[in-house]
C-alpha cells in the first residue's frame, strides 16, 4: 500500500510538471494578443465602423479570458507540485 501511494504522488507530481509549462506558454501567448490587440487598436483611432471596434473588444476580452484561466490553471500546477514534493520529503 505504502508504494502505491508513492507511486500516485509522483505521477500526480509529473503530470503537475507538465500542466506547468504547457499553461504559462498558453498564459504568455494569449497576454501577448490582447497586449497586440490594444495597441492596434490604439493606433487606429477612426476604426471603419462600429462592428470593427466590437469585434476586437470581443476578441480582446475572448483572449483576456484564456489569458486568466491559462494563469490560474498555471498556478494551482505550481502549488499542487509544491505539496506533492512537500509531502514525498516527509514521506520519504
Amino acid at each position: 500500500m505504502f508504494g502505491t501511494g508513492v507511486a500516485l504522488m509522483v505521477g500526480l507530481l509529473v503530470v503537475a510538471l507538465l500542466v506547468v509549462p504547457v499553461s504559462l506558454g498558453v498564459a504568455a501567448r494569449a497576454d501577448a494578443k490582447v497586449r497586440n490587440l490594444a495597441e492596434s487598436r490604439a493606433s487606429h483611432p477612426n476604426p471603419v465602423g462600429a462592428v470593427a471596434v466590437a469585434e476586437v473588444d470581443e476578441r480582446c476580452d475572448r483572449w483576456r479570458q484564456l489569458a486568466t484561466r491559462a494563469w490560474l490553471i498555471c498556478g494551482g500546477a505550481s502549488l499542487v507540485a509544491v505539496v506533492v514534493v512537500g509531502v514525498l520529503i516527509c514521506v520519504g
